[in-house]
């Protein structure tokens, strides 16, 4: 056997490349599905795990500025005079007919309060009026009385038509503090006076006025406590806010309407909050990506696992033969002549 010949059957029979891979060419178009699918479950699985993170644990807060009312002094009433103007009040309309025992103030009474303004003493006699109603009545009473349900808006924008009537509004106490009353006739020493956040907005408070509170609901200046007011609109009182003079509708009750927050209950899985699910997607993540690059993988041919083999040992005891050689062995067997090197019988 020649050397070419026996270099190139070595070579055909040697691992490729000493048994080592190729590298991969990822711009073919099969490495680029496979990095398809190896990619895109996870990133859903991590874009699912994430929006419910974010609907769970930051929910998103409703906006307020699409309700939002002006209520400055200056927006409700006009602007203050200037310089030595005189301002002058007209005469109040009549108000609404309605049956004076709808009302929880006399008619003439009513008629004498003023909205845009602080407490006046024009509007005591409603005021104390409307405090003898809700104490002659109860709450119990007031339930009875069908109130009429109703928002910041509406009482805001008409406190002609809501004056002396029985309304209901929910909201979230934030301030609540006891003051004194002025002398009156009427044994009304000190009522409460709470400011509340109505319930749908806008950002603007709602001055609660009341002669008690229910058992076991805590007071301050920073309290956050949901309730509902079933008592008579009095009036828009103005008021100094921290940036200017603004105001606030004026409800008066016997008593909120109170329910204590009552803390959810939590199973074990939300206990551990944010870090446990973060946790649980990040080994999620890097099991979807082993098993993908584990998928990937070409499997390794048997000859390119085995130990190797030197190329003597393996042909020891094989005879190896020319193409000329396997002719003339061929004719001496089949008892023939010699045979040329072109295949045919030397003549």
């Amino acid at each position: 056997m020649s050397e070419p010949e026996h270099r190139t059957t070595e070579q055909s029979l040697a691992p490729e490349s000493g048994g080592r891979r190729q590298p991969r060419n990822f711009l073919a178009p099969g490495e680029r599905r496979r990095l398809f699918r190896l990619v895109m479950p996870a990133g859903l699985v991590l874009l699912l795990v994430l929006g419910w993170v974010e609907r769970t644990w930051f929910p998103r807060q409703p906006d307020r500025a699409a309700t939002q009312v002006d209520t400055r002094l200056q927006s409700v009433d006009g602007a203050p005079p200037r310089g030595d103007e005189v301002v002058i009040e007209r005469e109040p309309e009549p108000l609404e007919i309605e049956p004076a025992a709808s009302l929880g103030a006399s008619r003439d009474s009513l008629s004498r309060v003023r909205d845009a303004t602080f407490f006046r003493e024009s509007d005591n006699d409603a005021w104390f009026e409307i405090w003898n109603t809700v104490r002659e009545s109860g709450m119990a009473g007031l339930e009875r009385g069908r109130p009429q349900d109703v928002v910041f808006t509406e009482v805001f924008a008409q406190p002609r038509s809501f004056r002396g009537r029985l309304v209901r509004m929910k909201g979230t106490m934030h301030r609540l503090e006891r003051l004194d009353a002025p002398a009156n006739d009427y044994a009304v020493d000190a009522y409460w006076q709470g400011w509340m956040e109505p319930a749908g907005g806008p950002a603007s408070p709602v001055v609660v006025q009341c002669l008690e509170l229910p058992e076991g609901m805590p007071a301050g200046m920073s309290i956050d406590e949901p309730v509902e007011i079933v008592g008579y609109f009095f009036k828009n009182y103005a008021y100094n806010a921290t940036d200017t003079i603004r105001v606030a509708p004026v409800l008066m009750t016997l008593a909120p309407l109170w329910k204590p927050r009552q803390a959810p209950r939590q199973s074990p899985w939300e206990q551990g909050g944010v870090a446990l699910v973060v946790m649980a997607t990040l080994v999620g993540l890097g099991a979807a990506a082993w098993l993908g690059m584990q998928a990937g993988k070409p499997i390794a041919r048997r000859e390119h696992s085995a130990e190797p083999t030197a190329l003597d040992e393996a042909l020891a005891g094989v005879k190896l033969f020319s193409v000329e050689e396997s002719l003339r062995e061929v004719a001496r067997e089949q008892g023939g002549g010699p045979v040329d090197g072109r295949g045919g019988q030397e003549s």
